[in-house]
C-alpha cells in the first residue's frame, strides 16, 4: 500500500469516528432530555419491578421483589446501587445508557454495509423512531436487549467474515441479550441461518464451539440464584416459555388475533421520517423503472433455468415448505413457523446463491432477524406496540439499503459527484431532529395517567405508613402491586382479578362487576388472610373488608375485625 493510500484510509478512518462523535453526542442529548421527562412522569409498574430486584441483586433489598424477571438488566443496575446511586433516577439512566451503546453498536453493524453517511443517517433513524422515544427511560429491559442483539450480529460478521475469535464476543453476548429478555433466545436462528450458509471452515469450528460453551458458562450464577430462589434453576425460564406459547384471555386489554398488527402499525412506529424513506424509495423504484421502460429497458427477466446447481427438487421442496409456511402461519405453535422458515431461508439461499448478489448473506442475517421476532410476536395473541422494538434494528437496515439503491439509480450529479443521497440525508436528518424536539414534550401528556399514578400511590403510601406503623408485619394485597411494593419498601402481593366467577391473573381492568364477583374478591382475600387491600377498582361492596381511606380512585380496605381488635383495645 503506497502513501496515497496510506493517507486515504487514514481520512477515511477519521471522517468515520467523526460521525460517530457526532452521533453519540446527538443521541446522548436526547437521552439527557428523555431522562428528565421520566423523571416528571415517574416509574411505571415493571419499572418498579426491575429496580426492586436490582437491590436483590445489589444485597439491599427492599422487601418487594420480582424474580422471575429476567435478571441482567437489573443485575447491571445493581453495580450502579452499589456506588450509592439509589435514587429512581438510576435506571432511567441506565436504560437511557443502553440506547447510546444500542446506537453505537448498530454504527459499527451498518459500517459493515454501507457508506459512513448512511450508517449515521440509519443509527439516527434507529434512535429517534418514536417508538423507541416513547420506551427508552422506563427503565424496562427491551432496550438493553436489543442493544446486546445489534452488539451480537456485528460480532458474529466479523467472526464469519473476519476473524473467528470473534465467536468469542457474539455468543455471550447473545446470552447477555437472552438474560435481559428472555424472547431474544430467538435469534439463535438468524445467527445459525448465517452460520450454515456461509458454511466455517473446519478450522473456524473450534472458536465456535468455544463462543458457545464461554456463553454457556453466563448460566451457571443464573441457575446457582434461581435454585437458591426458587427450589428449580429452570423456574423463570419455564414460566415465560409456558406463558409465551400458551392461549392468553381474551379479557387482557392487549389481546390481538391480528396476525398483521405491527403491519398496520409501522408507520407511526417508524415515525415520519422512516416513512418518508419508506414512499421515496416507493416513489424512486417507480420512476427509475418507468425511464428504464421509455428507454425500452424494462423488467428484466430472471433466469431460474435448472441446471445442476438448481435442482428440480429443490424448488418443488421450496415451494412446498414456503407455502406450509404461509398457509399454517398463526393457526401453530410459533416455533413450528420458526423452524419452517429457517429451513426455507435456507433452502431459498442455496439456489440464489449463483447470481452473487453483493452481500446476500448478511441480507438474509438482518431479515431472519427480523422475522425471528415479527413470527413470535405476530402469532403471540398479546399485543403491545413495545415488541416492535427487538424489530426495529432490522426496519432500520433494510429502509436505509432502499434508500441508499435508489440513490445510486436517480443520480444528481454536481461536479462528478452523485449528491442525491447526501440532499436526502441532510433534509432528513433536519426532519428527525424537529420530529423529535417536538414529539419528546408529549411524552408528558401521552403518560399522564402513570404520573397521577405515581402522585396518587406516593400519597396513598405515606398516608399508610402513619396509619400503621407496623405495615411491614402485616400482609397486604393490591393490584397495583409494583407501585405500593417500592413506594412502601415492603412485599405487596398481586391480588387475582375476577369477573363472572374466573379468576384472572393478568391484572385485567372491567369496571363491571356483578354480585357473584364482589364475593369471589371478598372470600379470596378473607381466604389469603389479607389485613389490607390497596385497591384500584370502584365501589367494590365487600362485607369482610371495610374503607378506611379514599385517594382519588384508589381506595384503602382493611379487614374489618383487625379494626375492631384496634377498637377495643
Amino acid at each position: 500500500m503506497n502513501y496515497k493510500d496510506n493517507l486515504l484510509k487514514t481520512k477515511k478512518n477519521f471522517s468515520s469516528w467523526i460521525l460517530l462523535f457526532i452521533l453519540t453526542v446527538i443521541v446522548s442529548l436526547i437521552m439527557y432530555y428523555r431522562i428528565r421527562i421520566q423523571m416528571e412522569i415517574g416509574p411505571l409498574s415493571d419499572t418498579c419491578d426491575f429496580f426492586s430486584d436490582a437491590f436483590v441483586f445489589a444485597g439491599q433489598g427492599i422487601g418487594y421483589s420480582d424474580l422471575t424477571r429476567p435478571p441482567f438488566f437489573p443485575f447491571l443496575i445493581s453495580l450502579i446501587l452499589r456506588l450509592g446511586y439509589t435514587s429512581m433516577t438510576t435506571i432511567y439512566v441506565v436504560d437511557c445508557a443502553f440506547l447510546v451503546f444500542g446506537v453505537i453498536g448498530l454504527y459499527m453493524l451498518l459500517r459493515l454495509r454501507f457508506t459512513d453517511l448512511e450508517s449515521f443517517l440509519g443509527s439516527l433513524l434507529f434512535a429517534t423512531f418514536p417508538i423507541i422515544l416513547s420506551v427508552v427511560g422506563f427503565g424496562f429491559s427491551d432496550i438493553s436487549s436489543v442493544a446486546f442483539t445489534i452488539w451480537t450480529f456485528y460480532f458474529l460478521i466479523l467472526a464469519v467474515k473476519e476473524d473467528s475469535k470473534f465467536f468469542y464476543l457474539a455468543f455471550p453476548f447473545a446470552m447477555f441479550a437472552f438474560l435481559a429478555r428472555y424472547n431474544s433466545s430467538l435469534i439463535i436462528f438468524p445467527m445459525f441461518l448465517y452460520i450454515f450458509i456461509n458454511k466455517l471452515k473446519t478450522k473456524d469450528l473450534k472458536n465456535l464451539v468455544g463462543g458457545i460453551l464461554l456463553s454457556l458458562l453466563v448460566l451457571v450464577p443464573v441457575f446457582i440464584f434461581f435454585y437458591q430462589n426458587f427450589g428449580n434453576p429452570l423456574y423463570p425460564f419455564m414460566s415465560f416459555f409456558d406463558t409465551s406459547s400458551g392461549v392468553s384471555s381474551a379479557q387482557n386489554d392487549s389481546y390481538n388475533s391480528d396476525i398483521f398488527y405491527f403491519i398496520e402499525k409501522l408507520p407511526p412506529l417508524v415515525g415520519v421520517s422512516g416513512t418518508l424513506i419508506l414512499l421515496i424509495t416507493a416513489f424512486g423504484m417507480f420512476i427509475y423503472e418507468l425511464f428504464k421502460i421509455r428507454r425500452g429497458n424494462g423488467f428484466k427477466k430472471i433466469d431460474l433455468s435448472v441446471d445442476k446447481k438448481i435442482t428440480k427438487i429443490k424448488l418443488v421442496a421450496l415451494a412446498v415448505l414456503a407455502f406450509i409456511f404461509v398457509g399454517t402461519f398463526g393457526n401453530i405453535t410459533y416455533m413450528v413457523s420458526e423452524v419452517l422458515f429457517f429451513v426455507v431461508s435456507y433452502m431459498f439461499y442455496d439456489l440464489l446463491k449463483v447470481f452473487n448478489v453483493k452481500d446476500m448473506d448478511v441480507h438474509f442475517l438482518i431479515f431472519a432477524w427480523f422475522m425471528a421476532f415479527f413470527i413470535f410476536q405476530s402469532v403471540y395473541v398479546i399485543k403491545v406496540t413495545r415488541y416492535f422494538i427487538l424489530m426495529a434494528p432490522a426496519v432500520t437496515y433494510f429502509l436505509i439499503l432502499g434508500l441508499s439503491e435508489i440513490s445510486k439509480r436517480l443520480i444528481c450529479n454536481f461536479k462528478g459527484k452523485n449528491l442525491t443521497f447526501p440532499a436526502l440525508s441532510l433534509t432528513l436528518i433536519c426532519i428527525m431532529i424537529l420530529s423529535t424536539a417536538s414529539y419528546l414534550p408529549g411524552l408528558i401528556e401521552a403518560n399522564h395517567e402513570t404520573k397521577v399514578t405515581n402522585d396518587v400511590v406516593s400519597s396513598a403510601s405515606s398516608w399508610f405508613e402513619s396509619y400503621d406503623p407496623s405495615y411491614k408485619d402485616k400482609v397486604i394485597y393490591s393490584d397495583l402491586w409494583p407501585y405500593f411494593g417500592w413506594y412502601l419498601k415492603t412485599d405487596v402481593k398481586p391480588v387475582p382479578i375476577f369477573k363472572d366467577n374466573q379468576k384472572f391473573y393478568d391484572n385485567v381492568k372491567d369496571p363491571h362487576f356483578t354480585a357473584k364477583d364482589n364475593a369471589a374478591f371478598n372470600n379470596e382475600l378473607q381466604n389469603i388472610n389479607a389485613d389490607y387491600y390497596l385497591c384500584s377498582w370502584q365501589e367494590l361492596n365487600l362485607t369482610s373488608y371495610t374503607l378506611i381511606k379514599r385517594f382519588g380512585t384508589l381506595v384503602i380496605y382493611e379487614k374489618t375485625s383487625e379494626i375492631s381488635q384496634k377498637n377495643n383495645f
